[in-house]
């Protein structure tokens, strides 16, 4: 599995090079073996980008053919403001030859409200680096509380539907705090010193993908981030495409599940740092690096001190277990509770404390976990891993349906596909089914109101 990752990743680094060469054809290649290699969020987000950027270069050349004759002129401008290929795209280059319409239709949508205005200047009123000022959140807040800030907040900077000046600024601004809050490695460098910017130094990216393969004991499930100790900034249209068109993955918070995207091929220039006075002395040239290593030496410390209570624990730990088949993890089991089906190694299980717990006489039944507290436990958290990962791809569903309802909906009613609408909220998802069954809502159900169609 990390060979395909590391490959995987290696594809996407090329798919990215052939976009900005603009050479759509091979990157939208490099992307798709990507994604057949090792599926991530990146991956999925990137080939979706690329499908919308060459269906507008199609329609764009349509459009352009049509127009060679003087009679079909005005019906080619027509179906070119139609078809959508003066929307918005981050990686699309603005195309000359608009017609004096477009133009004023356009401008038209610069229009703002004072309250769109008062987010901007809110915002803007930030340093650039005040990310928690920035999305307006606690420093004590869960990465959910990330989540749900960037998206409030995306949705009304957007360039599209916010015209008032600095409204770009402004959405890149949410972006980059976003980026950085929702990184674990990138947060925990910028806590330990706030004052700068922990991307300039190269921060690192999100936690490794995982295998399906958890240790037990309570452990959540690994991040979806590249993993590589290196940071490159996702341009923010590309974010807020990947974020609200499902091709995110897990998790703000969640992974949390959510969704770091540190190190996910969208690489950009890494800003240089400004040269130093010729005048400065050696000792300020060594002082200087070591408050660049400040924030290192703390999290190897932290690091080094979650470890010490393992050193000395001389009890064996819980065996590890997988929700997916394979060579290592063979022994079919499910819970007791819920009946979740998990692998573990058989070697490893039989001479767990845990297996070890259940009385000689009941370890051949099918429901040994009934004579053993311990088993139980163990199997619980099994459970709660598993209901995590259901909970994640419920949610992704749930953006997806809501974004896809918003985009049936026109402008506040005019022009909605009532018939299309109630299809879409008649949708199901396996695991939101599953969870209903087990009792368990989302944040996004939660959030959820019953809405007017």
């Amino acid at each position: 599995m990390e060979v395909n990752k590391e490959e995987a990743l290696r594809c996407l680094h090329i798919a990215q090079r052939h976009r900005n060469s603009s050479n759509l054809p091979s990157a939208i290649k490099f992307a798709r073996k990507s994604v057949s290699l090792f599926s991530t969020p990146e991956g999925e987000a990137m080939v979706s980008i690329l499908q919308r950027e060459i269906a507008v270069s199609e329609q764009a050349e349509a459009s352009g053919s049509g127009a060679a004759t003087p009679d079909a002129s005005a019906g080619s401008s027509s179906s070119t403001k139609a078809s959508g290929v003066e929307e918005h795209l981050s990686s699309a280059k603005q195309r000359p030859g608009h017609t004096a319409a477009a133009a004023a239709e356009k401008s038209k949508k610069r229009e703002y409200t004072p309250k769109q205005m008062e987010v901007v200047k809110r915002v803007k009123g930030c340093k650039h680096h005040e990310y928690y000022e920035i999305l307006s959140i606690e420093r004590t807040c869960e990465e959910s509380d990330v989540k749900r800030s960037y998206k409030k907040l995306a949705l009304a900077l957007h360039p599209d539907k916010n015209g008032a000046p600095g409204a770009d600024e402004a959405f890149k601004m949410v972006s980059k705090a976003f980026q950085v809050l929702s990184d674990p490695n990138l947060r925990a460098a910028f806590d330990s010193n706030p004052h700068s910017d922990p991307t300039s130094r190269g921060g690192g990216g999100g936690g490794g993908g995982g295998g399906g393969m958890y240790r037990g004991g309570g452990g959540m499930p690994p991040g979806f981030g590249g993993g590589n100790g290196m940071y490159t900034e996702i341009n923010p249209e590309d974010l807020f495409n990947a974020f609200f068109g499902g091709g995110m993955g897990g998790g703000f918070g969640r992974q949390q599940n959510v969704f770091t995207f540190g190190g996910n091929g969208f690489g950009q220039p890494r800003r240089r740092q400004p040269a130093r006075p010729a005048g400065a002395n050696g000792q300020a040239q060594e002082a200087s690096s070591l408050v660049a290593l400040l924030p290192i030496i703390i999290l190897c410390a932290f690091a080094l001190l979650s470890q010490l209570p393992s050193l000395f624990n001389l009890s064996t730990p819980d065996p590890s277990y997988s929700f997916e088949m394979t060579p290592q993890y063979s022994h079919s089991r499910s819970t007791w509770n819920w009946n979740v089906p998990y692998y573990v190694n058989e070697a490893e299980w039989g001479a767990s404390e845990v297996w070890k717990s259940v009385p000689e006489a009941r370890r051949g039944e099918q429901k040994a976990a009934m004579f053993s507290s311990r088993v139980r436990g163990f199997e619980r958290q099994v459970e709660s891993v598993y209901a995590g990962r259901l909970r994640n791809e419920c949610e992704r569903f749930l953006d997806l349906k809501e974004r896809r309802v918003s985009q049936e909906s026109g402008f506040f009613g005019i022009g909605a596909d009532f018939e299309k609408i109630r299809k879409i909220r008649m949708e199901s998802n396996p695991a939101c089914d599953q969870l209903r069954k087990w009792g368990i809502g989302t944040s996004q159900q939660q959030r959820q109101p019953a809405g007017f169609f």
